[in-house]
């Protein structure tokens, strides 16, 4: 439809708005124009009034009351026949104008009036001369200045016909010059295919157009980032699931072929720990696809310490189970901005991996506090810890040192883990640092320190 198109709309609008004003001000124009010429009209009335009033006086004087007789004024030209006078000298008429009537222009017999003579209206100036014996009436048609306040009107409305055409193909042209820009970023975007989410070019745009391609472009950024993090999660599950999955069969085909019961018992153990650790890589695979689309929308304020210490508090009977000793140390007061179920995961999975790896009687060490503008959250464990080469690669996905690896049928790990808290981290507007427990009683461990801002970040 023609008013589903903008340059139509603005066309529309723009014209809509000439004419209306265009007519306003011709209506002013010409009520301004008829009030000045009724003015004029009488004022040319009350001349002529005056004219005929100084012609008469000294005629009349001159000449006998009983040889008088009615005369009438020739008509000179057809404007004449608008304007109409008469001489009355007491009741009877002495001079008119051949488009008089014999009767009175007016009742009224002073000053101007309207009156209607013949079933004609007319505008009519009185007058008396000094001596009042002379009555003069000079009227005119109101239908003639009518007529002459139709043609000012109308010669007011004839520019308006002529114009507005030519000024709505100019506003067309103007609107169409305007809206080239989205015209152009419209068919930028046509011609991509949907794999092509490469920004839009943001060069020469008009001010009122940079906020819509800005958004476009934040818009191809999150998508490409999606899609990103799909084909990232597709990769890592197939590479993850490859390995158990060629165990599971490798240690069902043993259970198949064993003859002895005990063989074929250690082989189904060995398929449910299997199972066992498939299922944590999975959930961990599905857990980090939920944290990667997540974003800032449920943030609420809430006490980080007492967070730290329900989720701490969960995993007392794990570390009582290996003979660990968990030292918790928190400042009060310490508030941050963020999701608490987000955040829940990240103390879990730090305190959780901190019990995994920390041998029998070992000890993990967990401290809250404020450092300047942070929350800082310290997790040291007494475990294998990590070579100080591979520190740098902690976070990675999938990546397990060769430490910790040799302990992962044990621990269980996936290589999420840490994958996990980053991101949780980066999400809240954190950072995490990894870094060697020098202060370990067996001489190793790790020392993980997650720093977030008070405000929550981003």
């Amino acid at each position: 439809m023609l008013t589903s198109s903008l340059k139509a709309r603005l066309t529309l609008a723009i014209c809509a708005l000439i004419g209306l004003l265009w007519l306003l001000a011709a209506a002013a124009t010409w009520l301004e124009a008829r009030h000045e010429a009724e003015e004029l009209f009488d004022a040319h009335l009350i001349q002529a009034a005056s004219l005929l009033i100084a012609q008469t006086n000294g005629e009349l004087d001159d000449e006998d009351d009983d040889s008088f007789e009615e005369s009438h004024a020739p008509e000179l030209h057809r404007y004449a026949r608008r304007v109409a006078f008469q001489v009355w000298l007491g009741d009877r008429l002495r001079l008119h104008s051949a488009n008089a009537p014999d009767s009175p222009l007016s009742g009224k017999r002073e000053g101007l009036s309207d009156s209607v003579v013949d079933g004609e209206r007319w505008r009519v100036f009185s007058a008396w001369n000094e001596r009042r014996q002379v009555l003069v009436q000079v009227g005119e048609r109101i239908g003639a200045r009518d007529h002459m306040a139709r043609t000012v009107a109308a010669g007011l409305l004839k520019p308006l016909l002529i114009a507005l055409p030519l000024a709505a193909l100019f506003i067309w042209l103007a609107v169409r010059h305007g809206v080239r820009p989205l015209e152009r970023i419209a068919a930028e975007v046509e011609r991509r295919s949907p794999e092509h989410l490469a920004v839009l070019p943001t060069n020469d745009l008009p001010t009122e157009v940079q906020p819509l391609v800005d958004r476009l472009n934040a818009l191809f950024g999150r998508v490409a980032r999606s899609f990103e993090q799909e084909r990232r999660f597709t990769a890592d599950a197939a590479h993850e699931l490859r390995t158990p999955l060629a165990g599971l069969r490798a240690q069902a085909q043993v259970a198949l072929g064993a003859t002895e019961d005990a063989a074929r018992r250690h082989a189904l153990n060995a398929v449910l720990q299997g199972c066992d650790r498939m299922t944590h890589l999975v959930e961990q695979l599905l857990l980090l696809a939920r944290v990667d689309a997540a974003g800032s929308g449920d943030f609420v304020d809430l006490d980080f310490a007492e967070l730290v210490r329900e989720v701490v508090g969960q995993l007392v009977p794990q570390a009582i189970n290996k003979e660990i000793d968990i030292e918790l140390k928190a400042d009060a007061g310490l508030s941050v901005r963020g999701n608490p179920a987000w955040l829940s995961i990240l103390v879990r999975n730090l305190v959780d991996n901190a019990i995994r790896y920390t041998p029998i009687n070992g000890r993990v060490r967990v401290l809250i506090e404020a450092v300047n503008a942070e929350i800082s959250l310290l997790v040291e464990d007494d475990g294998p810890g990590v070579a100080e080469e591979e520190l740098a690669h902690l976070g990675q996905r999938f990546w397990r040192s060769l430490e910790s690896g040799q302990n992962a049928s044990v621990a269980g790990g996936s290589g999420l883990g840490l994958s996990i808290v980053g991101r949780i981290a980066e999400l809240h507007g954190g950072q995490v640092d990894y870094a060697a427990n020098k202060s370990s009683a067996t001489g190793s461990g790790m020392r993980i320190q997650v720093r977030l801002p008070k405000d929550g970040g981003a």
